[in-house]
């Protein structure tokens, strides 16, 4: 067994009980009518849509934030911007 180590799957390659696992939760998600009935969730109490976008929602966006290309992430003291400044910005990227 001491010749084996080390000799796991490749890194990055999904396990395939978690890959099913995904798959049946996937599955059941559309047959609960998918993202027209998670809207309709969202929208039937204060409490679920806040649900919503504090648990749900933030599944979503990248774990690690950066700047352009890689670099720092750049903070820009929007307080001190007129609402023009604040948009021209914006319309940067």
């Amino acid at each position: 067994m001491a010749g084996n180590r080390g000799k796991g799957r490749p890194k990055g390659t999904p396990n395939k009980l978690t890959a099913s696992v995904r798959e049946a939760i996937e599955a059941a998600a559309q047959g609960l009518g998918g993202g027209t009935r998670l809207e309709a969730w969202a929208r039937e109490a204060p409490e679920n849509e806040k649900a919503f976008w504090t648990t749900i929602y933030p599944k979503l966006l990248p774990l690690q934030v950066t700047g352009k290309d890689g670099g720092p992430l750049q903070i820009a003291a929007t307080n001190l911007m007129t609402d023009e400044q604040l948009g021209a910005v914006v319309a940067a990227g």
